[in-house]
Order: C-alpha cells, then structure tokens, then sequence
C-alpha cells in the first residue's frame, strides 16, 4: 500500500463516525472519569450518547460490563506502555520518573469519586477486577525493583518485601475518606502518595508544592 492510499483510507477514518458501542464507551467514560461509576446510571449514559437503552442492553449486560470493558481496555493499555519502559535499555531512575509522568498524567482525567469506587465494597466484580490488577501491578514492581537492585540502581539495603508491603499500604490509604478530602483532585493525591513511597520525606528535585 503506497503512502497515498494510507492516507487517504485515515482521512477516511477519522471521518467515519463512531458506532453505537463507541458512543456509549466513550459517553460513559468521559461520565466515570469525572462521576465515579456508582452515580452514574444507564439513562444518563444512553442520553448523552444518543443511544436507546435498548441498544445499550444488546451491547451489555449491565453497567457494570461496561466498566469492567472500559477499565480492561485502560488497564491493559497501561500494561503496554509500562512493558516498553520495563524492557528500555534507559537507566532505572529515567524508568521511574517516565512512569510517575505517565501515571501522574492518568490521574488528571480520573476524579476522586472515581478512585473511591474502585475501592467500594458495593462494586462487587468491578472491586474484584481492580484488586486482581493491583496484585499484578505489584508482582510487575517486585520484579522491577528486584532487577534495579541486583544492577545496583537501587539501594541494596532494602528488604523487597518491606518496600511492596508499603506500597500496597499506600495502595489501600487512597480508599480512605480522611486522605481524599485532603486534596483537590486526584492528580494531586496521586502525586504525593507516589513521591512519598519513591522519596520519603527527602527533597524532590522540580517537585512542585500540592
């Protein structure tokens, strides 16, 4: 295929418009992102995405089949990128600081009702998909951290299971009420927590105040 016909067939693309299923993925995402998905209802998804709620029932099972499709996809994009940090040939500390960026950058489109659903206990499967990624997001840092240790790029001091204790700790304190209402939006939660569990109480460099 020569470089015109590519174009014109991603011209075409973009022009296209999206289908019923795309409409109420990308409705109810721009609405879980900003809401949390516990408030949000069906009608309100199927409205602004001018869609019958018949046709939503023909696509999902319920709401929660679509939150659990729309974090899959997410979830699973974010694999991806990390993987390509993971297998970069960059230096650890560039590795960490590339990851909080993409992590830090995630957190400015998410609201912290959509962070205290994830944690619900009235979520029932939704709550069960994110604790099984949560788990493998920690068996994919234990190996992170074991390789930087055993390269030298990472204090040889500390115990690995102390530090994936932590961080699942500081894992579970972003469900707490009394640590949300401590700050204004996710991004800002997100941001302390992390340069906390990488930092401690040390001075980060072009860290700003939150």
């Amino acid at each position: 295929m020569n470089i015109v016909t590519l174009t014109r067939k991603c011209n075409l693309a973009k022009k296209m418009k999206p289908t019923k299923k795309q409409q109420l993925e990308n409705t109810a995402k721009d609405l879980f992102w900003k809401h949390g998905f516990k408030k949000v209802t069906i009608e309100e998804i199927c409205k602004k995405a001018n869609v019958s709620r018949k046709t939503f029932y023909t696509i999902y099972e319920n709401k929660n089949a679509l939150v659990l499709f729309i974090l899959n996809e997410t979830i699973e994009n974010m694999k991806l990128e990390n993987m390509k940090v993971f297998e970069s040939t960059i230096p650890f500390g560039e590795k960490m600081e590339i990851m909080l960026d993409k992590k830090l950058k995630f957190s400015e489109t998410i609201s912290l009702e959509f962070i205290a659903d994830l944690y619900s206990p009235e979520v029932g499967e939704v709550k069960d998909y994110f604790q099984k990624f949560m788990k493998e997001s920690v068996d994919f840092s234990r190996e992170f951290f074991k390789l930087a240790q055993e390269k030298g790029e990472m204090n040889p001091n500390l115990k690995l299971d102390f530090v994936m204790w932590i961080i699942q700790k500081l894992g579970e304190l972003c469900s707490m009420p009394e640590l949300i209402a401590m700050f204004p939006d996710a991004e800002s939660m997100t941001r302390q927590v992390s340069e906390y569990a990488l930092y401690g109480i040390m001075p980060v460099k072009n860290s700003s105040n939150v």
